[in-house]
């Protein structure tokens, strides 16, 4: 189950942008056409930890879960 880390309620266009948010933890849009270079939404939104996964939830906001384990090969 994902767990909500910070509150931003962003208004996202999904026709013509991609959300994610970078290594360094900040919200970025870029531009679909793969034109463009990325824009920076919010700076340092979140201190990242490796054991999550980070993304953007429906609401617009930072959620976190976490990540599934390695499985051995039998």
């Amino acid at each position: 189950m994902a767990e909500k880390v910070k509150d931003l309620k962003l208004k996202r266009d999904y026709k013509k942008f991609l959300y994610y948010i970078d290594g360094e933890g900040s919200v970025c849009q870029k531009p679909k056409s793969g034109e463009g270079d990325p824009e920076v939404l919010v700076q340092k939104a979140v201190d990242r930890d490796n054991q999550f996964l980070y993304f953007i939830d429906k609401e617009g906001d930072i959620s976190r879960s976490p990540r599934g384990q390695k499985k051995k090969a039998a």
